[in-house]
């Protein structure tokens, strides 16, 4: 992602595109730190920002990465994204949810080893609620484009949403369905 990042602020009107990472496993914060600074990128650690109300990141360099390195913002993040890649999603990992950003209405692009979300991924992309890319040059085209082209980032991105909202209730639905199985063999 951040080599996709770094070629995607080459193109013209994405120069000023900002990327978030947020790892799944606290364990993974410093390792993933590094990793941005080995790429050559300044970093912006939310915790900082977090617990410190002075700190501005608007007076950060533009090319600043920012770490989520704390638990339970994600929801943040989603909210201020204009694009969400679902990660751990490239790599046969099993990739992570991308239903909650979906539900939050942002486009929402994963990778082919989503096997952990089989589900969910056959009901967006059945209804253009998401995109799926194969390998890293796809992409870095399919951020152009939804970076790009609002109106198509948009329609994904309600899509989304819908597809979300028309499946939820599954637990009462399965509460109901074992009830019902129960009390046909009493």
């Amino acid at each position: 992602i951040i080599d996709v990042y770094k070629k995607l602020r080459e193109k013209d009107g994405l120069r000023d595109v900002r990327l978030a990472i947020v790892p799944r496993k606290p364990e993974r914060f410093d390792e993933v730190a590094e990793l941005i600074k080995a790429k050559g990128f300044d970093l912006i650690r939310y915790s900082e920002v977090k617990n410190n109300s002075k700190f501005k990141i608007q007076n950060s360099k533009l090319d600043s990465v920012i770490l989520g390195d704390t638990m339970g913002d994600l929801r943040k993040f989603y909210s201020l994204a204009t694009v969400v890649f679902v990660g751990r999603s490239l790599v046969p990992m099993g990739g992570s949810d991308m239903m909650e950003s979906a539900a939050l209405g942002k486009c929402t692009v994963f990778g082919p080893h989503a096997f952990n979300f089989e589900q969910p991924v056959a009901a967006l992309l059945a209804d253009n609620g998401a995109i799926l890319v194969n390998n890293a040059e796809e992409l870095l085209a399919t951020l152009e484009k939804c970076l790009g082209d609002e109106d198509y980032a948009s329609k994904i991105a309600t899509n989304g949403r819908q597809v979300i909202e028309q499946n939820q209730g599954a637990t009462e639905k399965t509460v109901a369905k074992i009830s019902e199985m129960l009390n046909s063999t009493l």
